[in-house]
């Protein structure tokens, strides 16, 4: 009775090791999975919104040729690979190609670029590759993959951080009662929010004048950083942390939000069509 009482210990012991080291794991990878999205940015209905947006502005030539080097795929659904890929050790690295920071009080030149580059520095990279350059890092779908990913994130105003709290990944809020942060909000909480699919979100904000498109497709890619930076210091940081969004703050900055997912789109087509046009 003895051994057969210790047995049952045993095996009793084992089992609640093992299901609190089940336990254990799930939780990790879900604290793992909730930090790597919050640092994408748009979050995956948004860069399918660019994208979308994208393709609806490109030249016959253009498609024609995009499709031979993507095939199947389309703008929208090759957007979110360079988000896809965090999960892949090998490509750790290209991280802080995401985001730039430009401090306040500071311009892009006087904060310099990081040894680890950022995204002002691998968007210049890639036009100018894309141009011909003889020393091509990339393959062209990788770089069309690149570009329609970082040619959106640099539109996210909390992409070109502050330098102070991780681009308001460190501003912590409550998004229609649950605890978030700023930039989950500016990436994919208002956007959610209005419950869209990404192809109806496209209908509604796709209304550029011919005007609009040619004055946003005239600036540079650091205009464009600079931009988000006028956005981001202009009032998007609610007063004082822990505070409760919703309808309202929804209200305030959505056009705002919406502008910068279109002029993405624009702006995109526009680098698309200068590369890969006839």
């Amino acid at each position: 009775m003895r051994k057969l009482h210790r047995f049952g210990l045993e095996l009793y012991l084992n089992f609640t090791f093992k299901y609190f080291a089940m336990r254990i794991q799930k939780l990790l990878f879900l604290a793992l999975f909730s930090s790597s999205l919050s640092m994408a940015a748009w979050g995956p209905t948004g860069h399918r919104i660019v994208g979308e947006i994208a393709s609806r502005h490109l030249t016959e030539c253009t498609k024609q040729r995009l499709d031979s080097i993507l095939g199947p795929q389309s703008l929208a659904m090759i957007s979110n690979w360079m988000d896809d890929i965090k999960s892949d050790p090998r490509y750790r690295e290209w991280n802080p190609w995401h985001y730039c920071t430009i401090p306040d009080d500071q311009t892009y030149e006087e904060a310099g670029t990081p040894t680890s580059s950022d995204i002002i520095a691998k968007l210049h990279q890639l036009l100018i590759q894309g141009l011909g350059d003889s020393e091509r890092e990339w393959d062209n779908e990788t770089a069309i993959k690149m570009i329609c990913h970082l040619v959106g994130d640099i539109h996210q105003p909390l992409h070109v951080g502050n330098g102070e709290d991780k681009g308001g990944n460190d501003f912590e809020v409550y998004w229609f009662g649950k605890k978030s942060n700023l930039h989950r909000v500016w990436d994919s909480g208002i956007i959610v929010s209005t419950e869209l699919s990404y192809t109806e979100y496209v209908q509604w904000i796709d209304h550029a004048t011919p005007e609009q498109i040619e004055d946003w497709t005239s600036d540079d890619v650091l205009v464009w950083a600079q931009e988000s930076k006028q956005i981001r210091m202009g009032g998007i940081y609610p007063e004082g942390p822990n505070l409760r969004l919703g309808y309202q703050y929804r209200y305030q900055h959505q056009d705002t939000l919406n502008l910068r997912l279109l002029q993405a789109g624009i702006r995109l087509a526009h680098v698309l069509n200068t590369l890969y046009g006839c």
